[in-house]
């Protein structure tokens, strides 16, 4: 898992806001996430089949802020919970 690590490491700083097979927005209520009393885009990125890391882009700070990291693919984001 190293790898994907990295590779997740390495695309985020590169550019969190591409879009692929492995990168996305999440859509609905969870596009969104509040911080510092800012809504932020909220992004995923599909580290493993399963495993996820969900991000805040805060252009202000210019920071990617983590707002979830899971082993297992999170039931918040599957369609019927949106």
């Amino acid at each position: 898992m190293p790898g994907n690590c990295d590779r997740c490491w390495l695309d985020l700083t590169d550019d969190p806001r591409r879009v692929d097979d492995r990168q996305h927005p999440l859509s609905g209520s969870l596009g969104t996430v509040k911080h510092d009393n800012r809504n932020l885009e909220q992004w995923q990125y599909e580290v493993t089949s399963g495993g996820r890391i969900w991000y805040a882009i805060d252009d202000t700070e210019t920071t990617i802020w983590l707002t979830r990291v899971a082993a297992g693919h999170p039931k918040a984001s599957e369609r019927r919970n949106r």
